[in-house]
């Protein structure tokens, strides 16, 4: 369960720790909500123009969700989001070997399912 900054850090670096296949160009983290989970998927197209890149997923990592913490969550969804979208340009300036797949990609989102995505890259 991810219950800190350290402990998400830790997830995606682990995520992104197998080598990606090369069509992959953009990634976008998924929040659910009911339960509060998150995942990671990779895309194959990106357009900036049209957020449904977000829902190919050409690449999933093996254990495909993590469950987070109300702490986390917060008081509302929106406080949840900003939560992630903070991990997550933590996670870029890591200096992690593995954020570097992220910062060389076209793109890379934070969104809820069936939501507005949030540019981190």
């Amino acid at each position: 369960m991810i219950q800190s900054e350290k402990d998400f850090i830790e997830w995606l670096d682990s995520q992104l720790g197998d080598a990606l296949p090369d069509q992959v160009v953009a990634f976008n983290i998924n929040i659910y909500q009911s339960p509060f989970c998150i995942e990671i998927v990779g895309s194959n197209e990106f357009d900036r123009e049209n957020e449904d890149w977000a829902c190919n997923e050409d690449w999933t990592p093996q254990n495909r969700t993590a469950a987070v913490s109300n702490s986390i969550y917060g008081g509302s969804w929106s406080e949840a989001q900003d939560n992630i979208i903070n991990m997550a340009k933590s996670y870029l300036r890591s200096g992690s070997v593995n954020a570097q797949k992220l910062i060389a990609a076209e793109a890379f989102s934070v969104g809820f399912v069936d939501g507005n995505l949030n540019y981190v890259k």
